[in-house]
């Protein structure tokens, strides 16, 4: 039996990438996020809560890139826009996206589009857990 390329088990030979300075920045202007590393996956993922809005990782062509929920109809408009988007690796199709760092993608969507997954499960969180994140 084949195993599928996108599987967690080839997934296991990648380091855990390091953040990006502005991608950091990013993450640290939202109240509660963190970055926490995924070696399983050679990947870091951002949580806000204790619940997945993103991850840094790569792709199995190699490229670096942060797969992030987001807003169905924005995502596929951002697929449309840009080469360098496609629907979320190793994720729901229709509710994240992967977005290349090194590619067409200019940086203040990959930011937005973090922002975006973070609102998204920071809003899924209880009114308790939102309150003691303040922001």
């Amino acid at each position: 039996m084949s195993v599928p390329s996108d599987s967690v088990a080839d997934m296991t030979d990648y380091t855990v990438p390091d953040v990006d300075d502005w991608i950091a920045d990013a993450l640290a202007s939202l109240p509660g996020a963190e970055t926490v590393p995924y070696p399983d996956w050679g990947s870091r993922t951002f949580q806000v809560g204790g619940k997945h809005f993103g991850r840094l990782g790569a792709d199995p062509a190699g490229r670096r890139i942060v797969t992030v929920k987001g807003d169905p109809d924005e995502n596929a408009a951002l697929v449309q826009e840009y080469e360098g988007v496609t629907p979320g690796y190793y994720a729901n199709k229709r509710r994240w996206i992967s977005l290349a760092l090194d590619e067409d993608v200019p940086r203040e969507v990959i930011v937005e589009a973090i922002r975006t997954g973070y609102a998204i499960v920071r809003a899924s969180l209880t009114k308790r857990v939102q309150a003691e994140l303040g922001g």
